[in-house]
């Protein structure tokens, strides 16, 4: 078994290593360096861009306002720039450090304000990892409700359900769940743990600002669980965001939802925001199937959240946010009401979850060279639910520290080290009757669904630059895993017993950027990732089926490789319209996978280790060009090669889509007052599991297509816009919907889209 399980990775190393070779280490580029800030308050503005005039050589200032640069032959004057700040040119006459004082373009311009239109994606050339960003105009192109809805332009990300009673929504990032990524909140874990099946209907689409997308593994800092990628959200901030802001969105099946920011500024140095969001789903529908089950549960959420930033103006800098949420699910069978839980002849689902997050980010400018930074943040979980005759009680309390020093050690390079702490006490409780007649089976403490982690860990990253033209980042870190019976003797049986389990977790990683000529940039990464498995929440659609589940053995912790290459190149073509190609292959291989079997029996589900081999596979191309003014077009596809070993057996894992293709049309007209989006998605076949249905092997291929008009006045903007254009559903989304209490039953085998043509409007309202 452990030989199985062992891999070679090495195939990945040479690449990166040869050229960290090829580099004359003993050379260094001279560099500029200074720091942008905004000249009314000098506060550090982040994202300026600095460059030499005249040339395409330039980069982009940091979180803190900072950039270094190096020289040019013949270059002696800098441009700087940020949107909403007009440019200033500096002539440089020495190597000392420069700050750069921008001022507000309402105030240097006399009144006349220069707007540049924000793109709605791009790819950040500067990053060392390939990131997508999503920013605040591709968002507003976009129905974008919730997180789960804000992915529909990318072809990075995929979302599909998990069931078709529950609304449970999940992604796919590399060909495998979601699982596999870090979801964090401005850099601080997020939605992990028991929160990840319903969690991205927990943030309101209105409240981001931006959502950045890094594909492979992510760097030591933020844990060992970014195994294909990190997905991290910026919530609008305080000191920037508008006084007032209102969104009211309504759609064809009568959903509602309200939301609001309220922003405060105190001072220059202290602000306040509120945000408030609310969603009111009331009406159920059977349009799809009309089998007698509700297309999509009714839905009660209210999600509030209170953050604040302060800056003393001397180098400290403290973010705090606090969110609750509370949110009622009622589906299943239109006859079902709130009251008729347990009732074993009309079948129901429903849940109630209530959830709170709190982090807090610190930190201090100590010197020029050197800052230290504190990342604190806890969650609160709970979610009591039901499908069927089946109940499941789901608890969580998390909490995370970050403390971290960033370092300039010689020359421009970094060094960045740190220690983390993580504590989680995670209790999945599930009675589990998937049908009249079938034994009760009880899942709780001792095998794998009540457990307890300490995780004390420590890494080290050295960033190596050289000027613009090539950086490196290699770190490692060192996680222990304290035994269950230290922690709390109960917990130590048969299945969780000292002796298996895992202590020691060490992840190296590597990235590197290479600006190799004229604006082709070449990126690389290779590193080793580790998680921790929760069998029931991961896997929350097979409660909405007749399946018994077995488990073989205890489930031991996840461990997997991921390296990968792209290549990105951006084109300024003659008459100032801009392009971009992005290719990039990335590879994922698993030594330990906790194994979910399908495929055994149409009514049984198998839990066990890897046994054999797992991967991923996943090469992708993405091109953008401006084909005139206000009209851009991004054309995208990928191929999916995931398989997995299933009882000695290689097969392409369930519900993947072997290819896609993505094809996104953007029009504004001048000055913005119009906007036209069109997005269209071609999702590639499917194997679909063992199952009780008439749909076996393999699922079609499918087209869905979305759109939106936007109408933009003085202060306020109205939108309208229809999903699924096509009409394309699932022809049966839940099997055996005449006989809900059988082992024939399975609303799990979702491979298409549940929701039919829906139409939707709504209005934005600011008040800057």
């Amino acid at each position: 078994m452990q030989q199985s399980r062992s891999v070679r990775f090495c195939h990945f190393l040479p690449l990166p290593l040869l050229l960290l070779l090829l580099i004359p280490l003993s050379l260094e580029a001279q560099q500029v360096e200074g720091i942008v800030v905004d000249d009314a308050n000098g506060s550090p503005l982040p994202g300026a861009h600095v460059q030499w005039i005249g040339t395409l050589h330039g980069t982009t200032a940091d979180g803190e306002g900072r950039f270094r640069l190096s020289s040019c032959q013949d270059c002696s004057t800098l441009v700087v720039g940020l949107m909403g700040y007009a440019n200033d040119t500096i002539r440089l006459q020495s190597n000392a450090p420069l700050q750069v004082r921008l001022k507000a373009a309402a105030t240097a311009l006399q009144g006349v304000s220069v707007r540049e239109r924000r793109r709605a994606s791009f790819t950040r050339m500067s990053s060392v990892a390939q990131t997508e960003v999503i920013t605040v105009e591709g968002l507003r192109g976009l129905a974008c409700c919730n997180l789960g809805e804000s992915f529909e332009n990318s072809a990075t990300v995929d979302v599909g359900y998990s069931d078709a009673v529950s609304g449970s929504r999940q992604i796919q990032l590399l060909g495998l769940t979601g699982v596999y990524s870090q979801l964090l909140l401005e850099n601080t874990p997020f939605l992990r743990g028991l929160s990840a099946p319903f969690g991205l209907g927990y943030v309101p689409g209105q409240w981001m600002e931006s959502i950045s997308v890094s594909k492979g593994v992510a760097t030591v800092k933020n844990g060992y669980e970014a195994i294909t990628g990190t997905i991290n959200l910026e919530y609008e901030k305080p000191h920037k965001g508008d006084a007032f802001s209102l969104n009211l969105y309504e759609n064809s099946d009568l959903k509602s939802e309200v939301t609001a920011k309220v922003n405060h500024r105190f001072s220059e140095r202290l602000a306040t925001g509120l945000l408030v969001y609310t969603t009111l789903d009331s009406r159920r529908s059977d349009h799809l199937g009309h089998d007698g089950f509700a297309d999509y549960p009714m839905q009660q959420q209210f999600n509030i959240a209170n953050r604040w930033h302060f800056d003393n103006g001397q180098g400290f800098v403290s973010q705090t946010l606090v969110n609750y949420i509370h949110e009622n699910r009622l589906g299943g069978d239109m006859r079902f009401e709130g009251d008729m839980r347990g009732n074993d002849s009309i079948y129901g689902f429903g849940g109630t979850t209530d959830r709170l997050h709190v982090f807090s980010k610190n930190g201090k400018v100590l010197s020029n060279t050197t800052s230290v930074g504190l990342q604190v943040a806890a969650t609160w979980f709970r979610q009591d639910a039901y499908y069927g005759l089946s109940d499941y009680l789901g608890e969580e309390k998390d909490i995370y520290a970050n403390l971290l020093v960033n370092a300039e050690v010689w020359g421009g390079h970094i060094m960045d080290y740190g220690v983390s702490f993580r504590y989680t006490d995670v209790a999945e409780r599930l009675s589990y009757v998937p049908y009249i007649g079938a034994p009760l089976q009880y899942f709780a403490d001792g095998d794998n669904y009540c457990f307890r982690e300490v995780l004390p860990g420590a890494f080290v990253q050295y960033t190596f630059r050289y000027g613009d033209k090539f950086n490196a980042t290699l770190g490692v870190r060192y996680d222990y895993s304290v035994p269950p019976s230290q922690i709390h003797p109960d917990v130590s049986g048969a299945f969780y017993a000292d002796g298996d389990f895992q202590r020691h977790a060490v992840s190296p990683r590597l990235h590197f950027r290479w600006n190799v000529w004229n604006n082709w940039v070449l990126r690389g990464s290779v590193g080793r990732g580790f998680r921790t498995p929760n069998l029931i929440a991961e896997n929350i659609g097979i409660l909405a089926s007749g399946r018994r589940i077995v488990q073989q053995e205890w489930i031991g912790r996840e461990e997997a490789w991921n390296g990968g290459l792209n290549v990105t190149k951006r084109f300024q073509l003659s008459d100032g319209r801009k392009a971009s190609l992005t290719v990039d292959y990335y590879h994922t291989r698993f030594v330990n996978q906790a194994v979910v079997d399908l495929d055994v029996a149409a009514d049984e589900v198998w839990f066990y280790n890897l046994d054999g081999q797992s991967y991923s596979s996943v090469v992708q191309a993405d091109f953008s060009i401006d084909l005139f003014e206000g009209f851009n077009a991004s054309l995208a596809g990928k191929i999916n090669d995931v398989r997995c070993s299933y009882h000695g057996t290689m097969m392409r894992k369930p519900y993947t889509a072997f290819w896609k293709g993505l094809l996104v049309l953007s029009y504004h007209t001048r000055f913005e007052k119009w906007r036209f989006d069109l997005t269209t998605q071609l999702n590639g076949p499917q194997r679909l599991p063992l199952n009780k249905g008439e749909m076996q092997g393999e699922a079609d291929a499918y087209l869905y297509m979305l759109g939106q008009v936007t109408r933009k006045f003085k202060r306020f903007e109205v939108y309208l816009g229809v999903e699924n254009i096509t009409g394309h559903v699932q022809k049966t989304p839940v099997i055996g919907a005449d006989a809900p209490f059988s082992h024939a039953f399975d609303a799990s085998v979702v491979y298409a889209p549940l929701m039919g043509r829906l139409f939707y409007g709504g209005i934005r309202f600011n008040i800057r």
